[in-house]
């Protein structure tokens, strides 16, 4: 299954948001990788697994279920998430894309990506994952304001 939708983050037609500087939204996205606790509350825990130049593998336990992703990140551009097949789960992937058509018109572009087919009898259920997703993800930007309202990205 693909889904792909654009979250607007700096409406510069509106002068009472204050817009967030193309670093400060990058370092709230990387935030959410390596701090996913502060962005999805039914997680219980997270272990980072490795770490290198660039990327991040960890682990995520909700309950009994683990989840490992492997993270790259393109700085002030993208953030990929490749997450691993699992016992409960077909794994897929995950771009954030950071994109500015204009000086501080910023957006960023989700594109997720999931292995498994939905049989036809379960296609009407399509439609509430993709807006589970987008919910989440505009939630993720309006958290990232948040933390950069409280100085804390930059």
């Amino acid at each position: 299954m693909r889904h792909e939708h654009l979250i607007q983050v700096n409406d510069l037609s509106n002068p009472h948001t204050p817009c967030l500087t193309r670093n400060q939204l990058w370092q709230g996205l990387v935030l959410r990788a390596r701090e996913p606790q502060r962005f999805m509350e039914q997680l219980d825990g997270v272990i980072i697994l490795g770490e290198g130049e660039g990327w991040i593998r960890r682990e995520m336990r909700f309950g009994k279920m683990a989840v490992v992703d492997h993270i790259v990140f393109t700085h002030e551009t993208s953030v990929h998430y490749q997450t691993e097949a699992g016992v409960d789960h077909a794994g897929g992937t995950l771009v954030m894309l950071i994109e500015e058509p204009e000086t501080e018109s910023l957006f960023v572009r989700f594109r997720y990506d999931t292995p498994h087919e939905v049989p036809e009898g379960e296609r009407h259920l399509l439609n509430y994952v993709r807006q589970a997703w987008q919910d989440n993800d505009l939630a993720t930007v309006q958290l990232i304001r948040q933390l950069a309202a409280e100085g804390l990205l930059g």
